[in-house]
């Protein structure tokens, strides 16, 4: 099902982790409804600042899959309000900077582990407010950890 000319449910909703754990990662009418805003406001939007494709690694998620990614418990990504991508051929950290300081309504733009940008919406009838983040996972802490992009 295509949610916009680029970007499909099946790619928002596609798990490996889903897959290796026999997981189900079906969303719901709610989920569905935010995916869709999410591609038209954010990821054709950004696909065409950047002038290139997006891979998807991760988009909805769960709740046990986002357990099973290590994922926060207030995770935009249950809510279908968040996806982790990859742009094709495009330095990372251009494509960071280029969307950071873009218009774009982003909730949060993170750049996690220098290898993916995850890109959330703010829910429904809250303002974006456009944190810029970069993360990296502490394996000795097995958490997260956070600092604003300047």
């Amino acid at each position: 099902m295509n949610l916009t000319e680029h970007f499909t449910l099946e790619e928002l909703t596609f798990s490996n982790i889903a897959l290796r754990g026999g997981v189900d990662n079906t969303p719901g009418p709610r989920e569905i409804a935010n995916l869709t805003a999410l591609a038209q406001t954010l990821l054709e939007p950004g696909r065409l600042i950047l002038g290139v494709p997006w891979c998807i690694d991760s988009g909805y998620r769960s709740p046990t899959v986002n357990a099973l990614a290590r994922g926060s418990t207030n995770s935009a990504h249950m809510r279908g309000g968040a996806a982790d991508v990859r742009p094709v051929a495009v330095p990372l950290r251009n494509a960071f900077n280029a969307l950071r300081t873009s218009t774009l309504p982003y909730d949060q733009i993170i750049m996690e582990c220098n290898a993916w940008l995850h890109i959330a919406a703010a829910p429904t009838g809250q303002a974006p407010r456009r944190e810029a983040l970069f993360a990296s996972w502490d394996a000795s802490a097995k958490k997260w950890q956070y600092w604003p992009a300047r």
